[in-house]
């Protein structure tokens, strides 16, 4: 059974608009996100009045994206967010390339409202994007999930909001990698947010674009260099995720939620052994000296055991993405995405892996393709069911089938 754990479907750009003006919010710049998010982390640190126009700093094609510039002959590699967002045509898809089922995300719900200073407005916003997401799913939720997009200004509306639309057929939900009003994702206030998400039966993604880097205002200094600026801007995707997963490790999260999953989606493979070697040269279990200078290690399973356990991570289908080396050290941890539709994907994403790892042990394949995410949801209690198949629960104290709600 093949699942899909990173797909799009972008509601019409009317749709945001008409929802802005109907909670009172001024229309959104035309431009302003897609500047966010070439170079948004690095400009952050620099004062607004010192930044190049936004016709200086976009390059042409996200000008054409952002419908700034019209180019003659320009194509986003063929991606059209809008377009597969019907069902059909999605299910068509997924049944030519023999995927069982799909995650489905919409980010305009988070990328219209990361920057606004009314959560409250923020929240109405998201959730008429949920919404409208579990409309146009409704009687396709059994292959095509559509993943809930949260605030976390407002821990309470979390729950009930993952409650809402786990209802509707939703089996994931987007978080960011840094801390919310003060509050990281290891304080026991967020407790109730991970008890919610292993009762639904629901994964926790960390999607590239919602986990923004820390820079020196210095870097900004490009003197008139746009194309080193948005290089700089682009390349620390990675760094809040590390520091994320330290605190979810050595901040007891995956030891107090051990059947808690964080799917890591579009930040690069290049980082993740690394992080996780780093953690174990200060596990005081397994080396002396770093008792002496970081306490004992209370946990009872390794920082490496729990990645095996609770964390996974998507390549793009791209050739500098390969998991091949990542699936040999961890085999449960690199899983299957399509990015379908967006032009980072691939049209054939199944076969393109298929070749790519021809040479990995069939177990491995079979856990990329979707044993291992299939596992998690069953160590859950939600099983998945496609075409009247169900992966069994073997979670201690849960009988097969039974349905966290």
């Amino acid at each position: 059974m093949i699942i899909d754990v990173d797909a799009h479907g972008e509601p019409p750009p009317q749709f945001v608009a008409e929802v802005r003006e109907r909670i009172g919010l001024p229309p959104e710049a035309v431009g302003e996100t897609t500047l966010r998010f070439v170079a948004g982390d690095l400009l952050a640190t620099a004062p607004r009045e010192t930044w190049p126009s936004l016709e200086e700093m976009l390059p042409p094609g996200a000008k054409a994206i952002a419908g700034l510039e019209r180019i003659e002959g320009f194509s986003y590699d063929g991606a059209d967010q809008q377009g597969v967002a019907d069902p059909a045509t999605r299910i068509a898809w997924l049944d030519e390339r023999g995927i069982a089922a799909q995650n489905v995300i919409a980010l305009a719900g988070m990328t219209s409202t990361r920057f606004m200073d009314d959560r409250a407005a923020a929240r109405l916003m998201m959730e008429a994007c949920n919404t409208r997401m579990a409309d146009v799913h409704d009687g396709y939720t059994e292959r095509l999930w559509p993943v809930t997009v949260c605030d976390y200004t407002d821990l309470g509306w979390v729950v009930a909001e993952l409650t809402r639309m786990r209802a509707r057929g939703s089996r994931a939900f987007l978080i960011s990698a840094v801390p919310t009003n003060g509050i990281p994702h290891f304080h026991s206030s967020f407790d109730k947010v991970w008890s919610a998400a292993e009762d639904l039966g629901m994964l926790a993604i960390l999607h590239v674009g919602a986990n923004p880097a820390t820079f020196a205002p210095g870097w900004t200094n490009v003197e008139g260099d746009m194309t080193l600026l948005r290089q700089l801007g682009i390349s620390q995707g990675h760094q809040s995720v590390q520091v994320f997963l330290n605190g979810m490790v050595f901040g007891g999260v995956f030891e107090r939620h051990p059947n808690l999953t964080v799917l890591i989606a579009e930040c690069g493979l290049h980082w993740f052994s690394g992080t996780f070697e780093h953690m174990e040269q200060r596990n005081s279990t397994h080396t002396v000296s770093p008792g002496v200078f970081f306490g004992e290690y209370r946990w009872s399973l390794s920082p490496t055991e729990f990645a095996h356990r609770n964390v996974r991570v998507s390549p793009l289908p791209t050739p500098h993405q390969s998991p091949a080396r990542l699936l040999e050290e961890f085999p449960e941890c690199a899983v299957f995405c399509s990015d379908y539709a967006h032009n980072e994907g691939h049209p054939d994403p199944v076969a393109y892996y298929d070749d790519l790892l021809r040479d990995t042990p069939a177990a491995t394949r079979a856990l990329f393709f979707g044993d291992s995410i299939a596992e998690c949801f069953a160590r859950m209690g939600d099983p998945i069911t496609v075409a009247g198949r169900r992966e069994e629960s073997t979670a201690p104290g849960r009988s097969p089938g039974e349905r966290a709600r």
